[in-house]
């Protein structure tokens, strides 16, 4: 065959780019998401988000992480609940730290404490918001829905209130304590990490061990050393005591040689040894390659009290306390004959093991490397230098006085910062504790009601993670972060009070000044109702009237018995008068004018009509209370200026004074501002308090709360470092230690921060404190948080890097608090990377940008592709042209299955009419039916992979059996009614499946959703969006009983050997090189199992065969091709008679026809004009016309040629065809 006019333009672009941004727009105007979430009749279903930091923008990895919490939330959905989807924002920290100190250029604490704390912390607070933006937008992208508008962000007071709260609690039950202990510690950081913070920066580093020698200081034994080998050169000043195992054997020995034979593995030269003695475990004298003899043997118990001399004197030097019990060898367990020589080098400051060891025997604990990293003066050789790069330096060192056997390179995992990737240092440090080893056993109790995927985790990574667990290193010695709320006395540092919220500090207040609020009595402006600000406006002075001067006055008499301290009075007219008469009353009381205590500065409205300044507040009644707060008036003030301002006067005399008993006299609108700052009102809360009468007082403690520079409780350093307490012992001042905490537990108390728990959740005026743990009694919040608390999650999932992390502060949070774990159910990803597995990084230059992914393929094919690619946990190699062939091919086949439906169907199709009325339509029923079951069982069990698996398979079964073998019933449809039955089934088919294909696919789903809804001659029979529907209900195929509809229901059986017979013909007609299109005669089955002449006839259509015949056997013919497997057998007849050829040739000037057809671009509606020269060969084709009328949609057919509009060829032999076609 060939073209002579043909279109052969082909749009390569992907169709999903533009529809999912179609969807978008749809589910935005109709506030779909928002009216979804709004189902709060429903049962609840519980997700938590593990907050993200924003001051970096999104990646590929985080689409994974985010597709697989959507998906399941969306499921949940479906099956009826109401799921919670609030977001959150991870904003202290190290990692937002360090990048302002890039910014500022300060490299060390120091630096940044001469920059200011308050300035730093603003610049991280600001910092933390810069690509919320990005985020926000790149989670609306990927069809995540989360609600974006209401999250919990960490750095709210309100959410360190409740971890203050938390705390408190581990406090209480003694699990909060300070402790000096070996710590993993960040030189360049200035601040211990935690055992998860270390988990997650162990990197393999190559570096050069030592073998040294230590002398024995024992004149039995000259020239006699001990063989010592260490990692760690610069621990060696440190160093004292050795420590062997009681029960290893060491050898005493001697090498042959005399230094002729170099010892060395690690490219060094070594001292020889000259005869030398030493002291090493039998076991381990591999190490020394040359010959030896050995001269005695002991046991490690043996050896224990035998002295040494220092190999270095720095220690002796600083005569610290214990130096007698020094330079010793002692027994310890952790020496073992599998490394190294069996000899411990032990620097109790630098090791976990060394120190227990020295706690144990009374070592003296001296640093010699400071809090920085740095040798201290007292090493004088390497004084101030960076211990860990003086390495080399002390291996010379070795070298040159003698001591230094050999050196050995060497690979081994090392804990580096997981956040500025600088080699940790173990490191004796005053730290806080969370004593999370006592509670290990709950723990791994709790651990096993959860259900981990992959379930390996369990028990391996996690569960190993849980058997070992450490002690929390909670606090950090940096500056952005949640405040360790310790407050110490500084009379008795042994006396210690933990705060558990803003109540308790104001409760433990430092002798608090009472505020005694007045406002001034009626005067002129208050009659004539007008704004009398400052300055005051000449003639029209608001003073006080008679009646006001006798409302004072008579105030003034009720206070006879109150002391006043001071008073301060607002400096205009009406308050000056109202503060003398009060001072006659009070003349012992110091009185005082503050213009900060000023009435509100209204700007242009000032001497105007207070309805105008009224008019001027309530223009909008949409207006939010916060912009009601920030409105101002042309040269005025805003209601919170006016509480600033108002709240710096109670500020400065809570500094000055202790005690005091203070009248504050001002206008009714700042009395009403500050006290809702006295009494930490919300907004709302502020707007519905009653204000001040003329001449009314109201009275107050001082909040002992830390406000920033605009007035808001602020509970970040450095405000929180000025607030002191009373002693509860000896009620002498306490200030509060400088210590913030690790921010991995900001994540991990989301559970109860994320809603202010327990304040929010207990009575007005009850204490958050009487929520104790009473013996051994359930704890009283844990009932309050059945009622009131959505918790534990039932479903949680990140990437497998967070079992060490979130996963793990979430769990250790809710068991430190006694209610259980945390989270029911978690999903757990492995790691995105590239094609050849190589970790994703910009210096190999083999990042991909998500959004390019995005605008060419769509998000759709991302999700599908992670869904379908693997099991979660697996490592994902991520490969654009794999995701293109499998994932995007599959949702291409979706969409060309709906645009068969939407060419086809009816433009109105009548649901009522989808009935099963053809044996492929009710093999469908019973697929579907199997499909929505499959998918629920999965999904309810948390297999995303297997049940994205089931939908894959479903779309190959849907587009290549039901829609090919349905095709004749669309495109040649006998009548109207069976057209629109098969198109209502269809419809119905379709819909049911995109409610379960939603959760995966979220946009093509909708899009589907939407193109059906539309031809629906009833639209609101269904939900106007497919993520408000319900999961499908099972559907009665129409063959078979309901119970019927499972893996083996018989039709679904039957149609499975029908597919497998069919796959098995067409292999015999290949073998024969026969086309499909060529008809043939017979097909013998010998098998044991009959099938319907329904499934027979489509059998038949399939393979193109006139008969399907089952037998007992195979017949014997020379022209019959047979495929034998086990008990079954088929023969296929080749044989092509003189009829099936023309038939054959029929069918192939169809196919050709409408090949024409499509190129230009005719829809199934057209019909046309056919032109053919039937002559030779082809003159049979005359008794085909109507056939061929009907099955081209051809008008008319005219055997000449003509001019056409389109024109092609189709050969039989040497003969050709010339074919024409016109519209």
């Amino acid at each position: 065959m060939r073209m002579k006019k043909e279109n052969t333009h082909q749009d390569k672009t992907s169709p999903f780019p533009d529809l999912e941004q179609r969807i978008l727009d749809f589910w935005k105007k109709q506030r779909i998401f928002e009216r979804v979430n709004a189902q709060t009749d429903r049962p609840q279903f519980v997700f938590f988000e593990g907050p993200p930091t924003a001051n970096a923008g999104p990646g590929l990895h985080h689409v994974i992480a985010r597709v697989f919490k959507d998906v399941v939330c969306r499921y949940k959905t479906l099956q009826g609940y109401n799921v919670l989807r609030k977001a959150g924002w991870d904003t202290h920290g190290l990692p937002v730290e360090l990048q302002i100190e890039k910014e500022i250029k300060t490299k060390t604490k120091a630096d940044i404490e001469q920059f200011g704390i308050a300035a730093f912390n603003a610049k991280c607070k600001q910092s933390v918001w810069r690509f919320k933006q990005e985020w926000d937008k790149f989670t609306e992208r990927i069809g995540y829905w989360l609600d974006l508008e209401h999250p919990y962000i960490t750095y709210d007071a309100s959410y360190m209130e409740s971890l203050w709260w938390i705390l408190k609690k581990a406090w209480d039950k003694g699990l909060l304590q300070q402790d000096y202990k070996v710590v993993p510690y960040c030189t360049r950081c200035g601040t211990v990490l935690s055992s998860h913070e270390v988990a997650q920066g162990y990197e393999d580093a190559q570096e050069e061990s030592v073998y040294v020698k230590f002398k024995v200081a024992d004149s039995k034994h000259p020239d006699t050393y001990f063989m010592v080998w260490t990692t760690t050169p610069w621990t060696l000043p440190g160093n004292v005591a050795l420590a062997v195992h009681p029960d290893i054997a060491y050898v005493w020995l001697k090498q042959k040689n005399s230094g002729s034979t170099p010892l060395t593995t690690g490219g060094s030269t070594p001292l020889t040894t000259d005869g030398t003695t030493y002291i090493i475990a039998k076991d381990r004298i591999q190490v020394l390659q040359d010959e030896y003899e050995i001269i005695r043997e002991s046991r490690g118990s043996d050896l224990v009290g035998m002295r040494y001399e220092p190999m270095f004197p720095y220690i002796k030097n600083a005569n610290p306390k214990n130096i007698e019990n020094a330079f010793q060898v002692l027994p310890a367990s952790f020496a073992t004959a599998t490394e190294g020589t069996g000899i411990v080098h032990t620097a109790v400051m630098y090791g976990i093991d060394d120190y227990d060891l020295g706690k144990r025997y009374a070592l003296p604990e001296y640093h010699t490397v400071d809090a920085q990293g740095n040798f201290i003066s007292d090493v004088a050789l390497w004084a101030n230098q960076p211990a860990k790069k003086s390495d080399p330096a002390i291996r010379q060192w070795l070298k040159d006085n003698g001591v230094l056997y050999k050196t050995e390179t060497i690979t081994h995992t090392y804990p580096f910062c997981w956040r500025c990737h600088e080699p940790l240092l173990y490191y004796a440090h005053q730290s806080w504790f969370i004593r999370m080893s006592v509670l290990k056993d709950r723990l791994i109790q709790n651990n096993e009601l959860i259900h981990w995927v992959p379930e390996h985790l369990k028990q391996g990574r996690f569960g190993e993670w849980l058997k070992d667990v450490k002690d929390w290193a909670i606090s950090r010695e940096r500056y952005w972060g949640t405040p360790l709320p310790i407050w110490v006395c500084d009379r008795n540092p042994t006396h210690k009070l933990a705060i558990g919220s803003l109540q308790d500090l104001s409760r433990n207040a430092y002798q608090p000044n009472t505020y005694v609020l007045i406002r001034h009595g009626e005067s002129r402006s208050n009659v004539e109702k007008y704004l009398a600000p400052w300055p005051e406006k000449e003639n029209m002075v608001s003073i006080l009237t008679k009646k006001g001067i006798q409302e004072v006055r008579l105030l003034a008499e009720s206070m006879r018995d109150t002391h006043i301290d001071m008073i301060i009075s607002s400096d205009l007219a009406r308050t000056r008068q109202t503060a003398e008469i009060l001072h006659k009353q009070f003349p012992n009381a110091e009185l005082l004018y503050d213009e900060r205590l000023r009435e509100i500065n209204c700007g242009i409205y000032a001497y105007q009509p207070e309805s105008e300044y009224d008019a001027f507040y309530h223009a909008t009644k949409t207006e939010s209370l916060d912009a009601l707060f920030s409105k101002k008036p042309e040269n005025g003030e805003s209601l919170s200026d006016v509480q600033i301002r108002m709240l710096a006067v109670v500020r400065e005399y809570d500094a000055k004074y202790h005690g005091k008993t203070i009248a504050i006299i001002s206008h009714g609108d700042p009395l009403w501002l500050l006290e809702s700052k006295l009494v930490t009102h919300s907004l709302s809360q502020t707007w519905q308090i009653d204000g001040f009468a003329l001449a009314g007082m109201k009275k107050f403690t001082s909040p002992n709360f830390p406000y920033n520079d605009q007035g808001e409780v602020d509970l970040h350093r450095p405000f929180v470092d000025a607030v002191v307490c009373a002693c509860p012992v000896c009620g002498a001042l306490m200030h509060r230690v400088t210590d913030v905490i690790d921010c991995w537990f900001d994540s991990g108390a989301m559970p109860f921060a994320q809603f202010h728990f327990p304040f929010e959740q207990i009575e007005l005026g009850q204490d958050p404190n009487m929520l104790v743990v009473s013996g051994a009694e359930p704890v009283a919040y844990a009932k309050l948080m059945g009622n009131k608390l959505p918790f534990p999650a039932q479903y949680i999932s990140e990437a497998i890097d967070q079992t060490r992390g979130w996963f793990y502060t979430l769990l250790a949070i809710s068991t430190l608090l006694d209610v259980g774990p945390a989270f029911l159910n978690v999903i757990s990803m492995g790691h995105v990377m590239d094609e050849h597995g190589e970790k994703m990084s910009k210096s190999k230059g083999n990042i991909i940008n998500p959004w390019k992914i995005f605008n060419t393929y769509g998000a759709d094919a991302l999700r599908w592709y992670f869904y379908t690619l693997n099991d979660p946990g697996e490592y994902k190699r991520f490969s654009e042209k794999d995701m293109k062939g499998r994932a995007h091919q599959d949702l291409m086949t979706i969409l060309n299955v709906l645009k068969f439906w939407q060419t086809y169907a009816p433009q109105k199709v009548d649901m009522a009419k989808a009935q099963a009325t053809e044996v492929m339509d009710q093999w469908m029923n019973a697929r579907m039916a199997l499909l929505s079951t499959t998918v629920k069982n999965h999904m309810d069990a948390y297999r995303v992979y297997e049940a994205s698996r089931a939908l894959q398979e479903f779309i190959d079964d849907l587009s290549r059996w039901y829609i090919r073998r349905s095709r004749r019933r669309f495109q040649k449809p006998e009548n109207a009614d069976e057209l629109m039955n098969v198109s209502a089934f269809c419809a119905r088919m379709m819909l049911d499946f995109v409610i379960m294909f939603s959760p995966f696919v979220p946009f093509l789903a909708e899009h589907i959703w939407q193109e059906i809804r539309r031809r629906l001659q009833d639209q609101n029979q269904i939900p106007e969006s497919v993520h408000m529907a319900s999961w499908p209900a099972l559907m009665k195929s129409g063959a078979e009983p309901p119970e019927n509809i499972n893996g083996s229901a018989p039709i679904l059986d039957h149609m499975k050997i029908i597919r497998a017979l069919a796959e098995r013909i067409l292999a015999l007609r290949a073998k024969a090189v026969i086309k499909v299109r060529q008809p043939l005669g017979v097909v013998e089955i010998a098998q044991k199992q009959a099938l319907s002449e329904e499934l027979c006839a489509i059998l038949a259509d399939e393979v193109n065969v006139k008969t399907i015949r089952f037998v007992n056997r195979i017949s014997e013919k020379s022209s019959c091709v047979v495929d034998s497997q086990g008990d079954s057998a088929i023969g296929l007849d080749t044989e092509i008679t003189e009829q099936l050829k023309q038939e054959g040739i029929v069918r192939e000037l169809v196919r050709t026809v409408q090949e024409g057809r499509q190129a230009m671009g005719l829809l199934p509606q057209d019909t046309i004009t056919l032109y053919y020269d039937a002559l030779g060969a082809f003159a049979f084709l005359k008794q085909y016309v109507e056939l061929l009328k009907k099955e081209t949609k051809a008008r008319e057919v005219i055997f000449e040629k003509h001019q056409v509009a389109y024109e092609t060829e189709m050969a039989d032999g040497k003969e050709k065809l010339w074919i024409g076609i016109n519209k």
